[in-house]
């Protein structure tokens, strides 16, 4: 007698019968198998037989005992060629897995925790990496502190869950929902976070150097301090998020929407843009004037308080009127720029080159100008009000009736500086080169200065340390 092979049971069929339905019987042979393995084998070659071997699929997703075996089923029916086996299985709610102790498991060696239910579960310090819990409900979890390198928590959810200072590292968090989500100091270096939806997620001073975020959703993130270099947030909706502070430098941002976001002292320097990324004209400006591409020559008027402008080159610009306050300028180079009328209040200037720089009637009260090159700036009338001023070069600088009451001049050199009528009052001079300083009519009541600072300078209509005029 002739044989077939049947490739479900992988056994015997008679010669003449009809193949589809001894396929058929012998799917539902094997479904009735005790061995998950072989109904496991079964579902994988039953949607060959159409219809009927379609609900046969459909019936182990839903009502088979054994997990294994009902999101085989699943995936079946995820990956068939027909639409609406398709959409069957993108309708049903896989049912998640009971697992108990997930860290008794993983140091058993188990690393497959996919579709778990674990939410509210307290799995801080816990130590699971490169574990498979994608799909696993992780929402609210308590996993601060945790290792989780290399992970796999691709559509899980982790709403509201505190991954605070966790190590995900490499990890994979793509489609994974993270919304209000607890990531502060979070290592999330090379991660894979493709379509995340991260909005309302506290990211501050998290490590998302060279991590994947294109498409993901931020809106309303706080990425505070958050170190962003080199990271991929082409396409990703950064609307209203705080990026104050954040290290943007060499991020891939085109297309990205940062409309509504915070970007004080954010860097972003090397970072790519494109036409299509929405971002408030200010912050598009201070791109284009980190990485070399505004014309830095006229620039009156702008909006740039809280940019970052660390080592940018705006020598002889026209900042008149231009909002600087709380930028960061450090070591950036304003040689010949003109600054009058400019407010760069609690700004960060350490270091950085303004010589000859117009700084006139600037207002510059809190300041941090130590270290700064100053030499033959004009700073008259300027507001330098508790302003640091420690070892800045101040040779020939003109301070005419600056305020610089409370200001820190400790070790600065203000040779052949120009004080006349000047507000020094509370200042501190100690260690100051003072060698031909005009301080006629200055005020230097309570000033602190080096002992025997007065013996050799005109001080005509001086106020001394005292309180005395001296004649």
């Amino acid at each position: 007698m002739a044989e077939n092979f049947d490739p479900v049971l992988g056994g015997q069929q008679l010669a003449g019968s009809d193949p589809v339905m001894g396929g058929l019987v012998a799917v539902e042979q094997a479904l009735d198998s005790p061995d998950p393995k072989v109904r496991i084998q079964a579902i994988k070659g039953a949607l060959k037989y159409g219809s009927k071997g379609a609900e046969l699929v459909i019936q182990a997703m839903r009502n088979d005992p054994n997990w294994e075996v009902q999101f085989a089923a699943w995936e079946t029916l995820l990956e068939a060629e027909d639409p609406q086996h398709v959409q069957v299985a993108r309708s049903y709610r896989l049912p998640l897995r009971q697992l108990g102790d997930v860290r008794a498991r993983y140091e058993a060696g188990e690393r497959d925790f996919r579709w778990a239910k674990l939410s509210r579960a307290d799995l801080s310090q816990a130590k699971l990496s490169g574990a498979n819990l994608s799909g696993a409900s992780l929402s609210r979890a308590n996993l601060s502190g945790a290792s989780l390198s290399r992970v796999n928590l691709s559509q899980a959810k982790l709403s509201g869950a505190d991954l605070s200072r966790a190590d995900l590292s490499q990890a994979k968090l793509s489609r994974a929902n993270l919304n209000q989500a607890k990531l502060s100091g979070a290592n999330l270096s090379g991660a894979n976070l493709s379509g995340a939806d991260l909005s309302g997620a506290n990211l501050s001073g998290a490590d998302l150097s060279q991590a994947n975020l294109i498409l993901a959703k931020l809106s309303g993130a706080n990425l505070n301090q958050a170190k962003l270099s080199g990271a991929n947030l082409s396409q990703a909706k950064l609307s209203r998020a705080d990026l104050s502070g954040a290290d943007l430098s060499g991020a891939n941002l085109r297309g990205v929407n940062l409309q509504g976001s915070n970007l004080f002292w954010a860097r972003l320097r090397r970072s790519l843009l494109s036409a299509e990324t929405q971002m408030d004209p200010k912050w598009r400006l201070v791109w284009e004037i980190v990485n070399g591409q505004a014309n830095v020559k006229n620039l009156s008027g702008a909006d740039l308080s809280g940019a970052n402008l660390s080592g940018a080159d705006l020598s002889g610009a026209n900042l008149s009127g231009a909002d600087l306050s709380r930028a960061d300028l450090s070591g950036a180079n304003l040689n010949w720029a003109n600054l009058n009328w400019t407010n760069l209040n609690w700004t960060n200037l350490n270091w950085a080159n303004l010589s000859g720089a117009d700084l006139s009637r600037a207002d510059l009260s809190r300041a941090d100008l130590s270290g700064a090159n100053l030499w033959q700036a004009n700073l008259s009338e300027a507001n330098l009000n508790w302003a640091n001023l420690s070892e800045a070069r101040l040779w020939q600088a003109n301070l005419s009736r600056a305020n610089l009451s409370g200001a820190k001049l400790w070790q600065a050199n203000l040779s052949e500086a120009k004080l006349w009528q000047a507000n020094l009052s509370g200042a501190e001079l100690r260690g100051a080169n003072l060698d031909g300083t005009d301080l006629r009519g200055a005020n230097l009541r309570d000033a602190k200065l080096s002992f025997g600072w007065g013996w050799f300078k005109d001080l005509t209509g001086t106020i001394l340390p005292d309180g005395q005029v001296h004649s």
